[in-house]
């Protein structure tokens, strides 16, 4: 896993944002990006609140998120050069911890980046670009789905046509290659399959001249002898070859893979048992740390009022303090023995996820040696053909040697170049064949039907698992899940089956929050590159309501915590500098140039 860090952002001359640089520092927390625009009798839009999320956008890709004409990027009004500077560290397995530090200038239009002090600019800024998206190994649609979420101004996920969303998808999920390999392999296809027909061409011209060779063969009289003993090796030959492929048939037909079949299905029985028992005690260990959760919350409760009683409202007297030491006592030893089951428990779980294992292993081992009988029977057609094959080249050259015995050939060499040449066209149709039949074979393992969707179907089981419990913490009133073809399925509570578009706003917007949020931990999982930044244009100001905004405050905070993330929220909501945990960057617009200011409450 590649670890990316985002540490600053200088901003200069871009957008409204003047000759006073903009400097933005990314670190852990919940920082709040507000302001004022003076020029507007105190108004708070049109400030310049997104212009922090457009240059980290430009500075990776060179565009802005709003797609923005590159000539009206610079700032008008202070007419000096645009520049944006992105300071981060990447942590990458193969090459180490190394800091990078890219420069994107307009009026004139530069790229450089630096790496630990030393420069790495490419001879041009579309190669500059392509090294600066090797490094941070990031798209723009990924950037703009799972690290700069504008949400108000972009098509969400769910109302993306199939092929965008599918597209989205293999990108989340790194299955690009599958498509690269099913082009390549098209490529190859049509390659050897105009070897097989310039062959085929080959082959029959080959034969119209052995059967015109063949026509001249009774007016000749000479080399008899030489070539009968010929056509009996030949013959002998054959026998051997016949008899060589009846022991081979024949070991074949001997096969026998039911014994390995039947231990498959006693394999699969059993990893169904210990997956099914794995599941039970895992929901067991769930409930557990529920109820410790909420005999905890009990415990710090109790006894906190200070005189009066939590029941009658009487003043407390000493045996009922008495009475609450008690309870506190006996709450506390049921937490002590909770936990101790729960360890006991996990320490279960652990053994079945290693007998669970232990089976799969067992299970491929089986499945590879049912593999090795098939591919071995697999074979069998072709030995057959080729007993067919070797009867009748017996049958042949027996005929021909009755007819050379009877009379002379002149033509005996040239007949026997061309048998040889019809068999060595033949022989390479029969392997240009086989590679025909095993690109056919490939082309399905990677189409949509094949491996792809094997793989899709397990990955999509941890997605629609994350898109569930991102829409339980929303409160959602809806489930979503999503199928191998990434089709999604919507069913309302009353269990009835709707669309996206049968929601209110604020309905739909947790669903797009539910998916942006599954995706980015998808990213995380199953992607190569993490980074430590995400923003979120407008997320509390539209749609949601105070509860909504306060379960998705919920969720960001634990992303905080748990990613240590910094997390960047574009609000014109006065409300929402209450919700920072860590900067609030307040912008300050005046005669149409923005800066930041000292944010006073």
């Amino acid at each position: 896993m590649k670890y990316v860090n985002f540490t600053e952002l200088k901003i200069k001359n871009f957008l409204s944002i003047g000759n006073d640089p903009v400097v933005v520092d990314f670190k852990k927390g919940l920082h709040i990006v507000t302001g004022i625009n003076r020029d507007k009798e105190d108004r708070r839009n049109g400030v310049g609140k997104s212009t922090v999320a457009d240059a980290l956008y430009f500075a990776i890709f060179g565009t802005t998120l709003r797609d923005i004409k590159k000539n009206f990027i610079a700032n008008n009004l202070t007419a000096s050069t645009c520049e944006v500077q992105l300071t981060f560290t990447v942590d990458d397995p193969q090459h180490g911890v190394n800091e990078f530090n890219i420069i994107r200038t307009i009026n004139p239009s530069k790229c450089y980046i630096y790496k630990n002090g030393n420069d790495k600019t490419r001879d041009s800024i579309v190669n500059t670009n392509e090294y600066i998206h090797t490094v941070l190994s990031s798209t723009p649609e990924i950037f703009q789905n799972c690290v700069i979420m504008t949400l108000n101004n972009h098509i969400p996920f769910m109302g993306k046509s199939k092929n965008d969303k599918r597209k989205f998808i293999e990108q989340i999920f790194n299955l690009e290659v599958f498509s690269k390999m099913l082009n390549e392999l098209r490529t190859n296809y049509n390659e050897v399959k105009r070897n097989f027909d310039v062959e085929i061409t080959r082959l029959e011209e080959s034969n119209n001249y052995l059967t015109a060779q063949k026509g001249h063969r009774d007016t000749f009289n000479t080399n008899k002898d030489k070539r009968i003993g010929i056509l009996k090796e030949t013959i002998e030959k054959h026998k051997e070859d016949l008899g060589e492929a009846n022991d081979k048939l024949d070991k074949i037909n001997e096969l026998n893979d039911e014994p390995y079949r039947e231990k498959l299905v006693e394999l699969n029985g059993k990893l169904e048992e210990k997956q099914n028992r794995r599941q039970d005690l895992y929901t067991h260990i769930t409930e557990s740390k529920l109820n410790l959760s909420n005999n905890k919350e009990k415990l710090s409760k109790l006894g906190t009022e200070e005189d009066t009683c939590p029941v009658c409202l009487r003043p407390m007297e000493d045996h009922d303090h008495v009475r609450i030491e008690r309870e506190k006592i006996y709450i506390q030893y049921q937490l002590d023995q909770a936990d101790s089951d729960i360890e006991v428990d996990e320490n279960n779980l652990t053994l079945f996820d290693q007998e669970i294992g232990k089976i799969n292993k067992a299970i491929k081992i089986v499945e590879g040696k049912i593999s090795d009988i098939e591919k071995q029977k697999f074979g069998k057609t072709h030995v057959e053909s080729s007993i067919e094959y070797i009867g009748k080249c017996i049958k042949e050259v027996e005929d021909e040697l009755e007819g050379v015995e009877n009379e002379t050939n002149t033509f005996s060499d040239s007949v026997t170049e061309l048998e040889q040449k019809v068999e060595t066209i033949g022989n390479e149709l029969d392997s240009i064949k086989k590679v025909l039949n095993l690109l056919d074979v490939v082309k399905f393992v990677v189409s949509e039907e094949g491996v792809k969707s094997f793989i899709v179907k397990k990955i999509l089981q941890h997605f629609n698992s994350k898109l569930t419990h991102f829409l339980k913490k929303l409160d959602s009133n809806c489930v979503c899940m999503f199928n191998e073809y990434f089709e999604e399925e919507i069913v309302n509570e009353k269990g009835k089956i709707c669309t996206y578009n049968n929601f209110s706003g604020a309905e739909r917007k947790a669903i797009d929050l539910a998916c942006l949020f599954s995706f980015m931990d998808m990213r995380k999982a199953q992607g190569d590159v993490h980074y430590n930044i995400s923003f979120y244009d407008e997320l509390f100001d539209s749609s949601l309501d105070e509860k909504g905004v306060e379960l998705v405050l919920e969720i960001l905070n634990e992303r905080v915590d748990k990613y240590n993330e910094c997390v960047f929220v574009i609000s014109h909501r006065k409300e929402s500098i209450k919700a920072a945990s860590g900067d609030i960057i307040f912008l300050e617009k005046h005669n149409g140039i923005t800066k930041r200011i000292s944010f006073v409450d």
